[in-house]
Order: C-alpha cells, then sequence, then structure tokens
C-alpha cells in the first residue's frame, strides 16, 4: 500500500487543529456518556490530532487505527507522551476495510476527514462491518461534505513557529477526485522551503453518503460543523 503521507507528514498536523476545534462540542455531545467499560473506533485516526480530543471527551476505551506509517509514528508518540491515554488508548496497524475483522463489538465510532479516501466499494464494506461491529443502541460520526461544497476555492492558511512562517495552499484540480496542498516556509520575506502533493480524494454527497450507509442497515443524521450522526436503521430517533 503506497503511503500518501510520507512526505506530507512533516507539515500535516500545522494546520489541523483549525479542522478539529469546531468538531470538540460534538464529540462531547455524542460520546460524553459513554463509560470506561464502552469502546470507540477511531477509524483513520491519523496522526492523533483528533484522536487526543476524543479521548478528552469521554471516559470510554478508544481503538485508534490508521494505515499510514508516518502517521501511525505520530499518533503512537502523542499516546505514549500521555499516561491517561496510555491507559485508553489502543493503536491498531491496518487499513478500512480489512483491519475491522480484527475488532470486537464498539459502542460507537469517529470516521473523520478519512472517507474521501477509500473507494465506493471500500466504503460500502467498511460501513456493512461497521454495521455488525456496533452494539444495537451505538452511534457513529462520520464528516460530510456541505450539500453545495464549492468545487474551485483555493484555502489558503498560514501560522509562525519560531522564526519560520508556514503557508499552505489547497487547490482545486481539473480531474475530479484530486486535490494538491501547496506548502511554503519562509524566514522572513525569504522562501526557504517550498513543496507540493497531489492527493486523490473523491468524498461522497450527503446523499451518496446516506445511500451507502442505508444498504448496509445504517441511517446518517446530518450534524452541525460537518458532522453527521449515524445509527443503526431500526433505532428511531
Amino acid at each position: 500500500m503506497t503511503d500518501h503521507y510520507a512526505e506530507l507528514g512533516e507539515l500535516h498536523d500545522l494546520f489541523m487543529p483549525d479542522a478539529w476545534d469546531p468538531l470538540v462540542g460534538t464529540l462531547a455531545t455524542t460520546f460524553g456518556s459513554l463509560g470506561p467499560d464502552a469502546t470507540i473506533l477511531d477509524l483513520g485516526a491519523g496522526s492523533g490530532v483528533g484522536t487526543v480530543r476524543l479521548a478528552h471527551a469521554t471516559r470510554a476505551q478508544i481503538v485508534a487505527v490508521e494505515p499510514s506509517l508516518t502517521m501511525r509514528s505520530v499518533l503512537l508518540a502523542r499516546i505514549a507522551d500521555d499516561p491517561e491515554l496510555c491507559e485508553r488508548v489502543s493503536v491498531y496497524a491496518g487499513a478500512a476495510p480489512e483491519i475491522l475483522d480484527e475488532i470486537g463489538p464498539i459502542d460507537g465510532f469517529l470516521c473523520a476527514h478519512m472517507l474521501g479516501h477509500l473507494s465506493a466499494e471500500e466504503r460500502r464494506a467498511t460501513f456493512e462491518r461497521l454495521a455488525t461491529l456496533l452494539t444495537p443502541d451505538g452511534v457513529g460520526l462520520v464528516t460530510v461534505r456541505p450539500q453545495s461544497a464549492p468545487v474551485t476555492d483555493i484555502v489558503i492558511e498560514e501560522r509562525r513557529i519560531g522564526r519560520h512562517r508556514y503557508v499552505e495552499r489547497l487547490l482545486p484540480t481539473e480531474f475530479p477526485g484530486t486535490s494538491v496542498a501547496e506548502y511554503q516556509v519562509f524566514d522572513g520575506e525569504r522562501l526557504i522551503r517550498s513543496a507540493s502533493f497531489t492527493s486523490s480524494w473523491a468524498m461522497p454527497s450527503q446523499d451518496g453518503l446516506r445511500d451507502e450507509l442505508r444498504d448496509a442497515g445504517l441511517a446518517l443524521k446530518t450534524a452541525d460543523r460537518g458532522l453527521a450522526v449515524v445509527r443503526h436503521t431500526s433505532v428511531s430517533q
């Protein structure tokens, strides 16, 4: 399997707090009532930026799954540095849907910023397996694309670390399902480094995602801040 984060991993986390911090309230609302005997699956945990926030929002055990060696190395180091997280977070190496054969029953799951990495076939197989793992009253959260998400926007973010200014540009491409991330590092006004990464990312629409979940016996309900709640279809809300 190609590790798409082998080169990007160094720069990936610089701008992730902005993506995760707005989701913290929904994590607490959804998983905050779970006790220490419950288990939450964090599928595609990346470097653990979200895993740490999830752990702070719940008392449950967390199973964090990440296929990328680069990202998983940071994830494991992040957990190892926190004695409390060491008691509750287990890190698994592997990719969905295959890794789910090694996971036991779960009371909740989180699929954040990762579904676009999977093909439609892989997502359907993943949802089918999640439906069998999720307890009858369990709940999941998935990040979703806005119904009318623009595809031509250029997103620019920057931050300063020490004497260096880091700039990220997320650029659309003419090829569906791909995106380009450009990074520049400045010392004052002098450009000292630059890098560009193209990734395949084909996030389904909310309607498409709803259909895929329904085929697996799961129901999607749109929530705030780009997160949607997922439950068994048989559970009425």
